[in-house]
């Protein structure tokens, strides 16, 4: 997981919650509020197999994948099935090309930005969900 900001509010909540994390970031400010929430942090790119190795994908439970960039987070949702078949990998897209692209390489759950705003939007209209 990245600590932008998709990153940053989902290990956010993850650190509210009391849960481990382990931040993988090439930002130095990205890795300093990692730090601050408890995260264990890895300096590098995701998609280099020796940095993904090191985050020891083999005994985590669950992978966000929050790249934006489709190519890079479907090299990282690759080697990550490989390395774990059974990991829930978690993953953000911006098309539905890039949702496709994702699932076919495992990622267990894509998430595309524009679709939830949409869904959500939809969902207040009707009456579903409360007002935040």
């Amino acid at each position: 997981m990245g600590y932008g900001r998709v990153g940053s509010l989902v290990g956010s909540a993850l650190a509210r919650a009391g849960d481990k994390m382990v931040v993988i970031e090439t930002s130095d400010d990205s890795l300093d509020k990692a730090r601050l929430d408890g995260a264990e942090v890895f300096n590098g790119n995701a998609a280099e197999p020796q940095i993904l190795g090191a985050a020891n994908l083999a005994g985590a439970r669950r992978l966000f994948v929050t790249i934006p960039e489709p190519f890079e987070a479907g090299q990282v949702v690759q080697q990550a099935r490989a390395a774990n078949p059974a990991l829930d990998i978690l993953a953000r897209a911006h098309s539905d090309a890039a949702v496709e692209h994702l699932k076919g390489l495992g990622a267990t759950l894509v998430v595309s930005g524009e679709r939830e705003i949409a869904e959500r939007m939809v969902e207040r209209a009707r009456g579903k969900t409360p007002l935040t």
